[in-house]
């Protein structure tokens, strides 16, 4: 845990007035030219309308007035996927003609993102205060960073190249975000919310409303699930390692100091408990308030039974759209789409573009290939549940906000559905795995692992036709995710050695908020 930091985000915004007005007014423009006209309706011409908000307001419209919120659809055709909160949320917007919809949307959006920017600034000035942005010494081991990539830095200076990198790999997903109406930063920013104040909190009821907060994008939508429970997981490692190691010290008669004599952290106890609270309030209690307990328990059934247990059958039932398309780019679709077309180009099998207008029979639909992506996508899960145990164990902070960026890039992999859109999960990892990297002196993996999502993400966007065919962004992804976790675990000695000084005890709290 750390000092919360010095940065404000009213103190930036009074300093920096003109960068922030100027990036508001540009949005208002975007937003008016053509965010809101692809939101119009034109019954001669569907296809003009490009925003998926409309599924949601629709849906949510369809919760009050007797239709089956899961059968309905926009105009487009497009149905509703998720639990009824969100759906629930923006039903008000119904009464909105769809333009105006799409820019009341655009501006909640627009205000999250830079939700999420202040939320990484307040975590960057947090490890920037504690001394995690201190030069690690060049070894001939360590080369240098291209020139002009780094300025040089102190021990507050966050790397410009980092900064650069990590918004070159989230500026398309969340543009694409913006766009086209989706719930991409609502599920972000909540979650870079709640792990501030369950990371940076000192008090129960910081931890408490993180853990309620965390809550609430899985509510909204079931991925977010799996980055929300590894944070929470690592600081319950980290809480039953402080107590073993005091237990041993205890038994062996070793000098313990006093600040290791204390009761066990019990922030993981109120995150959980905020958690599972916040569980119970945004899936039961909220909209049961809403449209009543029998309706609400009735809906939860029927999306359960056509979405959440039919997830690795989205092929079949193509219940989310076209889930073949080169815009998913999960690991299941990209080594469908990538092996379809290696079969093609050098195996002669069939083309593979005609899965893109019709259900042919493809070679990556034999058994074999399913069964080993399951085998992969459970390797995935233990590779993100090494990385919490080396976190937890690991005394050092900075390892907490790298298993809690690894595990938003695990939802990618796993996931059955994971659109260019999607990627916008990446924001957490492309911050502190490379600096946690450049902390141990290993300078060459933290550029590599900083340049290739940055990479993948802007060749995803600019080469989609030929990018996604491949799967270049899903087969990349995963394989960033594995090399990393890989490089984690054979490197986490390393970063006892390289910490601030003080900065990893068996209850590392205390020491660095010493030093910040």
């Amino acid at each position: 845990m750390l000092h919360p930091g010095n940065f404000h985000p009213t103190a930036d915004i009074r300093r920096h007035w003109a960068v922030y007005l100027g990036l508001v007014i540009a949005l208002a423009i975007w937003c008016g030219v053509d965010v809101t006209r692809r939101a119009r309706v034109d019954p001669r011409h569907p296809a003009l309308h490009m925003t998926d908000f409309t599924v949601y307001t629709e849906a949510g419209a369809a919760f009050f007035d007797g239709r089956e919120p899961y059968d309905v659809s926009n105009i487009r055709g497009w149905k509703y996927l998720y639990p009824p909160l969100f759906a629930l949320l923006v039903a008000p917007l119904a009464a909105l003609p769809p333009h105006w919809q799409a820019g009341v949307w655009f501006a909640l959006s627009a205000w999250m993102m830079f939700g999420c920017y202040f939320e990484c600034r307040r975590l960057a000035s947090a490890l920037s205060d504690a001394g995690w942005f201190r030069e690690p010494e060049r070894t001939t081991s360590a080369p240098m960073i291209p020139n002009g990539i780094e300025r040089a830095a102190d021990s507050r200076t966050f790397p410009l190249w980092l900064f650069v990198t990590a918004l070159l790999a989230a500026l398309f997903p969340v543009l694409n975000c913006l766009q086209r109406g989706q719930m991409g930063l609502s599920l972000v920013y909540p979650l870079l919310l709640g792990f501030r104040l369950i990371w940076l909190g000192k008090t129960r009821t910081a931890w408490l409303v993180g853990g309620l907060v965390l809550a609430l994008p899985i509510a909204l939508k079931l991925t977010p699930a799996l980055p929300a429970c590894g944070a929470l997981a690592t600081l319950i490692v980290a809480a039953f390692h402080r107590g073993m190691t005091r237990s041993n010290a205890r038994d062996t008669l070793l000098p313990t100091p006093h600040s290791e004599l204390r009761t066990p952290h019990l922030s993981p106890i109120w995150g959980t408990s905020g958690l599972l609270a916040g569980t119970l309030l945004f899936f039961l209690l909220l909209p049961a308030a809403l449209i009543g307990w029998n309706d609400n328990l009735r809906h939860l059934e029927t999306w359960y039974v056509r979405v959440a247990s039919r997830v690795n059958d989205v092929r079949d039932d193509d219940f989310s759209g076209d889930a073949a398309s080169v815009r998913n780019q999960s690991l299941f679709n990209a080594v469908y789409r990538g092996g379809n077309w290696v079969a093609y180009k050098f195996f002669d099998g069939p083309d593979d573009l005609r899965i893109d207008v019709t259900q042919a029979t493809m070679p990556m639909d034999a058994p074999i290939v399913s069964h080993i992506l399951s085998v992969v996508r459970f390797a995935a899960l233990a590779a993100l549940g090494a990385v919490i145990v080396a976190a937890g164990r690991g005394g050092h902070p900075l390892l907490h906000g790298v298993a809690f960026g690894l595990a938003g890039v695990a939802t990618l992999v796993v996931s059955p559905v994971s659109r260019g859109h999607y990627f916008v999960f990446w924001l957490p990892a492309v911050v502190f795995v490379p600096l946690w990297f450049r902390q141990i002196g290993r300078q060459r993996t933290a550029f590599a692992l900083a340049v290739v999502p940055a990479a993948l993400s802007l060749a995803h966007y600019a080469l989609l036709p030929y990018a996604g065919r491949i799967g270049l962004l899903g087969l990349g992804t995963t394989a960033w995710f594995f090399t990393t976790c890989l490089g984690i675990w054979t490197c986490r000695a390393e970063a006892v050695a390289s910490a601030p000084i003080g900065a990893v005890e068996v209850d590392p709290a205390k020491r660095l908020t010493q030093a910040a």
